[in-house]
């Protein structure tokens, strides 16, 4: 049975507070506690509901875990009712040690620059998008969202896991980009679409949907883009406009 100091940073992981101090998140649910299971990190234990001894599934995942020499337990259904952040708790989740992404994970091709997006879905959703169309990370800068907070881990499927996803500053953001001689191209509602072929990389930098990408990053841009939208609409959610403008930029990008 775990600890009181142990329920405790467990519990914690709800916030990034917690996450900062333990270096660790939450995984909720069968699909990421598999995700969880299958990357080279670290997780750090596998607790199942005793509600759910029964099943086939968590008994599965307890087994791999087991295997891979991670810690596994059987703890009360109401324990995990209160680790759990989703509405509707999940019979089995873990907890993982946040990866060490950084920019020297970072291989050659576009990325995505996040800045300000701070609805946690909208991240999980865009580290998923961007990483299965092929970008090489998905980067976070001002006021965005955790990527490994509860909520934007379940939008984004595990794929944060296969990263590399992180967060940085602005500033630093632009000093790397410019040093590896990657121009930044910002979303914006005004500008032109994407016309013509695209040589070599680009940071696609996507804003908040109230704010846009912040003054900062316009001034270090090098081309603004938009969606080519029909008269009468106005804009798109953040994670649809960066899905079609990273299609594009990377369909479009030599092989």
């Amino acid at each position: 049975m775990p600890t009181r100091a142990e329920i405790k940073a467990w519990r914690s992981l709800h916030r990034g507070k917690g996450r900062r101090e333990t270096g660790w998140f939450l995984a909720e649910g069968p699909r990421l506690v598999g995700e969880l299971l299958e990357w080279p990190g670290r997780t750090v234990a596998v607790l199942r509901a005793d509600a759910a001894m029964g099943e086939p599934t968590p008994a599965a995942l307890l087994a791999r875990a087991a295997k891979r020499g991670v810690r596994t337990e059987t703890v009360p259904n109401a324990l995990i009712r209160t680790l759990a952040d989703a509405a509707t708790p999940q019979p089995v989740l873990a907890i993982g040690e946040i990866p060490d992404y950084g920019w020297d994970d970072v291989a050659e091709g576009t990325l995505v620059l996040l800045d300000g997006v701070q609805d946690p879905g909208n991240v999980g959703t865009l580290a998923r998008t961007a990483l299965a169309l092929g970008a090489a990370a998905v980067v976070g800068v001002g006021e965005t969202a955790d990527p490994w907070g509860p909520k934007a881990l379940r939008a984004s499927a595990g794929a944060s896991l296969r990263g590399p996803v992180f967060r940085t500053t602005v500033a630093d953001a632009v000093e790397r980009l410019a040093g590896r001689g990657i121009p930044i191209w910002v979303a914006t509602a005004e500008a032109p679409p994407i016309t013509g072929p695209v040589s070599g990389p680009v940071a696609l930098a996507l804003g908040s949907e109230a704010h846009g990408v912040s003054a900062s990053l316009r001034e270090a841009a090098g081309r603004a883009v938009a969606v080519p939208l029909v008269r009468g609409v106005e804009s798109l959610n953040v994670a649809s406009a960066g899905a079609i403008l990273l299609d594009r930029l990377l369909a479009r990008a030599p092989a």
